[in-house]
């Protein structure tokens, strides 16, 4: 009897990557497909040529928010030719992510002809907005029957060890100088509530106890483009995303509940408020990117250390055993040592339980690419990067 058909997805980035690779996987098994688990995992290159060896579908759940990030993609071509070359054969290969999306829609980045050019070994790409329609793009190449891709009705399959991830927005609007996301994820569209309530039930049923509601800036959930204005302006309005969040808290089988990503500049007091919910978990990542204010303002940040500082101590007193997690850049293009120190100087300050902690890359059609000459050397990029890490592990323990 022939084997049932295969699938492995490598996924790079956030967790909306995370939450996206999640759904697809999902879609293939209610296709007639079954994950495939390499057995040896000494190292991310044995592990892939060994999924490689063995499926019939290999996905790469591209991240284009760093340089690094997007070379790994592109090295993954020569695994992919050297499987060819060995077995006679290789897998329906898949690019989906943010480096198809910075090459397609509205808002996209680069030529689709150049990504094909480095490329030539992906048989389907798919941009982030178009994850719903897999199952059709691989009917329509004869990968899977017209009986299996009729099928409507799949469960979210489950990425992360410890969380079950739950997309409620697609897409940014926010324009940070430096990023790629509203480009390669397109404008910010809320799902329903109702598909959203519909995807946490089912995992709830499943015995997902703990779920993480993911965003690229989940606190505008269901906000007019008004009102989201008007809250990065001061005033401090009710919002659906707190409604949402006590909705699902009340949900049967719920454990622990929390949210990704959040920005400081949207979010409300109500919000805050909520964070006393008995379920909502005491962890919150919250982005700064920097310690200097001049630098936040080059990166089109829209709040100040003073305005972070101060979200953090109202959570504080809201939740007294709240931790946090931020994302920084180190090396924006004019950063002296004087405002890297700056950034030093807000470690000490906030003990961070997690920091992800970047060099600066320039992404190429970004207002930093564009304006900003990228004036950091690498090495002190990474001088930088190596001490604010330091830092960063002496204090994260006190």
């Amino acid at each position: 009897m022939e084997r049932q058909k295969r699938f492995f997805i490598k996924t790079y980035g956030c967790q909306a990557n995370v939450a996206d690779s999640g759904e697809m996987a999902g879609m293939l098994e209610a296709s007639g497909f079954e994950r495939y688990t390499p057995k040896t995992a000494q190292n991310e290159k044995i592990e892939l040529e060994e999924a490689l060896k063995n499926v019939e579908v290999f996905i790469i759940n591209s991240c284009a928010v760093r340089q690094k990030s997007e070379d790994k993609v592109y090295g993954l071509g020569k695994l992919v030719l050297a499987t060819q070359e060995n077995t006679g054969r290789k897998p329906f290969v898949i690019m989906s992510g943010c480096v198809v999306g910075s090459s397609t829609g509205a808002r996209k980045l680069t030529d689709m002809g150049l990504l094909q050019k480095k490329t030539p070994w992906v048989d389907l790409y798919l941009s982030p907005a178009d994850i719903a329609i897999l199952p059709r793009k691989l009917y329509e190449v004869g990968v899977i029957t017209q009986s299996l891709s009729s099928s409507l009705s799949y469960s979210i399959a489950v990425e992360d060890p410890d969380w079950a991830f739950v997309n409620i927005s697609t897409g940014c609007d926010n324009f940070c100088s430096y990023c790629v996301v509203p480009y390669a994820r397109g404008a910010e569209i809320s799902r329903s509530q109702e598909a959203i309530l519909a995807d946490v039930e089912k995992l709830l049923a499943r015995g997902y106890g703990k779920i993480m509601l993911v965003g690229q800036n989940v606190n505008s959930w269901g906000l007019e483009q008004k009102d989201k204005l008007a809250i990065r302006i001061g005033q401090d309005l009710p919002t659906p995303f707190v409604k949402l969040l006590r909705e699902v808290h009340e949900m049967a089988g719920l454990e622990s509940l929390t949210f990704m990503s959040s920005n400081p500049f949207d979010f409300t007091s109500e919000l805050v408020s909520t964070l006393k919910l008995p379920k909502i978990h005491n962890y919150l990542h919250i982005a700064v990117q920097s310690g200097n204010n001049a630098i936040l303002k080059k990166m089109n940040r829209r709040h100040t250390v003073e305005d972070f500082l101060a979200l953090l101590e109202n959570i504080k007193q809201a939740v007294p055993n709240m931790e946090f997690g931020t994302d920084i850049i180190v090396g924006f293009p004019s950063e002296t040592r004087g405002q890297f120190m700056d950034t030093v100087k807000l470690f000490e300050q906030v003990l961070f339980k997690a920091a992800f902690i970047s060099k600066y890359s320039p992404r190429k059609g970004t207002v930093a690419q564009r304006l900003y000459p990228d004036d950091v050397s690498p090495k002190e990029k990474s001088a930088r990067h190596a001490y604010l890490t330091k830092v960063w592990q002496k204090h994260r323990n006190k």
